[in-house]
């Protein structure tokens, strides 16, 4: 029987290597910059825990009060879902901001006119920024990309789910990923 993956190793292997060698740095560890990052991920899942990739991804605030904090997340959140519109606008969509609906939001919606072989494509975009994507959200994203399918009475085949974060998965978001084909896992530098 394969012996499982350890927790730390699957958050590794979603960062880049530069923020590889940046956790490493933290930890004071020497590493290599001639390393593969299979090799740099080895190395640092015998000295790094899941919470020290976390606090990579979370940032301390400056803020004094919750209004103030409430107004730098809020802005932080606008920033991702510009940077998500703007990749989807050089793939040619159309791209609509925060779509209201009875029981559901939807960060970033985009339509794809198709032409003579192809159909119309749809996207919908659930924006995280966020250290850690848990399963939660995760399940909320499926229930408002369903909901919105519904009600556009769509063909489920022609919608792509993407659900971005500047952090990381966690690893029982990743699985449950699998089994829905159109849904895909994105990773935005912060």
């Amino acid at each position: 029987m394969p012996r499982k993956t350890p927790q730390v190793k699957i958050y590794l292997k979603q960062l880049s290597k530069a923020e590889l060698f940046k956790l490493a740095k933290l930890k004071k560890l020497r590493i290599s910059e001639k390393w593969t990052k299979g090799k740099i991920v080895e190395t640092l899942s015998v000295y790094v825990s899941t919470s020290d990739v976390i606090k990579l991804h979370s940032k301390k605030s400056k803020a004094k009060t919750k209004t103030e904090l409430g107004l730098k997340s809020a802005l932080k959140g606008i920033k991702l879902e510009d940077r998500v519109v703007k990749v989807f606008t050089r793939q040619g969509f159309q791209c609509t901001k925060n779509i209201r609906m009875k029981g559901a939001e939807i960060d970033v919606v985009g339509f794809k006119k198709g032409g003579l072989l192809h159909y119309d494509e749809y996207v919908v975009v659930e924006c995280k920024d966020r250290a850690k994507v848990i399963p939660s959200d995760f399940k909320k994203f499926i229930g408002s990309m369903n909901l919105y399918i519904r009600k556009k009475r769509l063909d489920p085949e022609l919608v792509t789910g993407y659900l971005y974060t500047t952090g990381v998965f966690d690893s029982d978001v990743k699985s449950q990923a699998r089994a829905f084909p159109n849904i895909k896992l994105k990773r935005l530098k912060p």
